[in-house]
């Protein structure tokens, strides 16, 4: 593109007043077309004011940059996407999983990116510890947090009310920390989530960000918030890798003050600074490099506060041409709000009755959640659509699965025991993608896939499955399979097996882009049946099965009767748990459908 960028700055709140407009209207790479905020605009910009999104004309802007309130974000951005405009969304990206699901939808159907604010990784300090982390060997350990002293935003305005910004300082400052860890942690999936929060400070007149103060406060108080001003959470890989997160609106510090320490096998790098706009800082930012008990400092370009917005604006253009980076925005967003939201189920339970009704005091957006309780009846909306896991799930092909990887492993690797036991944590993944995770030879695909084969006709259907499934059929109900498996594989098993006319689709990971804990699987699967994400459930046994689900919006059902990592599966929170395949009927108890 020759030209500058077109662009339409949507919102006009502290965001979009204070960081993108300014920084926009100032950079040659940018022209600023207009500003969308339904209350003001900004005064004396000599830019033109509309009142609602839908005034943009598609062709006459190339990006629209969307910095409003959280409960509207997935909202206007799904409604600008569809409309073929380019995206740029300031975070949280969305609020809930099923939002990032409507998002990669939009993003796929309107045929425009969706891109989406990470400023900390563009800070100068940020990018030399990511550098740095490369001499720390094998990652262990990860500690981060971002502890203001006084910095509770718009007390008493739509910040602290959960209906409007979809939870306290975890969704302000942990997304932010969660965005800048995850170039650390990688594509592992987090098997274990758990924490706590409280709100000591949020309803506290001392406790509020004055230097955020705008507008949009204007006649806020200190009172009335019903979210967390600390979140703390305890994360764990499925490669082993722990991390401590502490995201905190206000505390007894005399300092607001950011905290990144990766340990690992050879050495720790820490960063200690502040990120964000407060006055009530670090001197600056100090970067070390400790090793076999010697510290050393890490030397990086000091910048000014808020460089990393400027550097962002800077990449921005490249990144609206480049094909890679549609679904990666909503990738990330999946991630960081499955985080969220898996630690704020886990917070609910741990927090005492705010009063008589039963009420929790805090995240009262999670609800639902059925802890390890079979299904006993409906869910909240009418579902018409089942899209089931294979492998221990309809069929227990543990077994197979393990003779087959042995010799697969024997004849590509060598001697020595097969690490099946770690394999088996990674099921639900495409075969490549687990060979990628472990680290072994992808040769390792042909003699394994040859092995499953020969030995298919030992692999059997669960006990209660066929009932199940014929019982499902009978009752109206549509079926579809999304494995990890290829589907010739799959097709073929269940051929074998006298199930296959009884599925309507049969999705293998070689025949979508991206394989599980991605949606695209589920999504394919919706697709070819013609359903909404609200009409269908999803049974998987694996950590990525309920992440796969939940990023495409579709309640997620753990199956418990195979040999599965119960306490990790449990700790994935989905929506509610299944003891044995007979459960499942439940949801459409006979006659319910006529």
């Amino acid at each position: 593109m020759n030209r500058p960028v077109r662009v339409v700055v949507v919102g006009m709140g502290w965001a979009g007043r204070e960081i993108w407009l300014p920084r926009l209207t100032q950079h040659p790479a940018f022209e600023v077309m207009a500003v969308v905020d339904p209350v003001a605009g900004p005064a004396d910009s000599g830019v033109p004011l509309l009142g609602d999104v839908a005034e943009i004309e598609p062709g006459t802007v190339d990006l629209a940059v969307v910095a409003v309130p959280n409960h509207l974000h997935a909202d206007i951005a799904e409604e600008l996407l569809l409309r073929g405009i380019p995206v740029f969304l300031e975070k949280p990206v969305c609020l809930t999983s099923a939002e990032a699901g409507r998002l990669a939808e939009a993003e796929r159907a309107g045929g425009a990116v969706l891109l989406a604010g990470s400023a900390s990784r563009y800070r100068a300090d940020v990018r030399a510890l990511y550098e740095r982390a490369s001499a720390v060997g094998r990652i262990r350990h990860i500690d981060v947090s971002w502890v203001r002293a006084r910095g509770v935003p718009d007390s008493g305005g739509w910040f602290t009310q959960a209906q409007l910004s979809g939870g306290g300082a975890l969704v302000d400052l942990g997304w932010h920390l969660l965005d800048s860890i995850a170039p650390i942690l990688g594509p592992a999936a987090l098997t274990q989530v758990v924490g706590t929060s409280s709100d000591d400070f949020v309803n506290t007149s001392g406790a509020r960000a004055g230097w955020r103060d705008g507008p949009e406060a204007a006649g806020a108080g200190a009172g009335g918030g019903d979210v967390e001003d600390t979140a703390r959470g305890f994360l764990v890989t499925e490669d082993g890798v722990s991390v401590a997160l502490r995201a905190s609106w206000a505390s007894h510090e005399a300092r607001d003050v950011t905290l990144i320490r990766v340990e690992g096998s050879a050495g720790v790098v820490s960063l200690r600074c502040t990120f964000g706009f407060s006055p009530n800082r670090e001197g600056g930012s100090d970067l070390t490099f400790t090793s076999d008990g010697e510290t050393a400092p890490v030397p990086f370009e000091a910048e000014r506060i808020g460089a990393e917005y400027d550097r962002q604006l800077d990449e921005l253009p490249g990144l609206l041409g480049e094909p890679a980076m549609t679904g990666r925005a909503v990738a990330d967003a999946l991630r960081n709000i499955g985080v969220i939201e898996r630690l704020y189920a886990c917070a609910r339970q741990n927090v005492p009755n705010d009063d008589a009704t039963g009420e929790y005091r805090m995240d009262r957006r999670i609800t639902g959640l059925t802890g390890n309780t079979p299904v006993v009846g409906p869910l909240e909306h009418p579902r018409s659509v089942v899209v089931f896991d294979l492998d221990g799930v309809l069929v227990d092909s543990t077994e197979v699965m393990r003779e087959a990887f042995s010799i697969a492993y024997a004849e590509v690797v060598g001697e020595g025991p097969a690490p099946f036991a770690e394999y088996n944590r990674h099921l639900g993944r495409y075969f490549p993608d687990i060979m990628r995770i472990m680290d072994l030879p992808l040769e390792m695909e042909e003699p394994f896939v040859r092995e499953s084969y020969r030995m298919a006709h030992l692999v059997p259907l669960f006990d209660g499955v066929p009932e199940m499934l014929h019982t499902l059929r009978e009752r109206g109900i549509r079926l579809a399979v999304a494995t990890g498996k290829s589907g010739p594989r799959a097709r073929s098993l269940l051929s074998q097996l006298g199930v296959l006319d009884l599925f309507d689709h049969v999705i293998g990971s070689d025949e979508i882009a991206r394989p599980k804990p991605a949606p695209d699987i589920v999504l394919k699967a919706l697709e070819l049946l013609g359903a909404d994400p609200d009409s269908a459930v999803m049974v998987g046994d694996a950590v990525t099965d309920i992440a796969s689900a939940h990023a495409a919006g579709v309640a997620a059902l753990a199956a418990l009767w195979g040999e599965t990592d119960e306490p990790a599966l449990l700790a994935a929170a989905p929506d509610a748990v299944l003891q044995k395949p007979g459960d499942l009927l439940a949801l459409w108890p006979a006659g319910a459908l006529g």
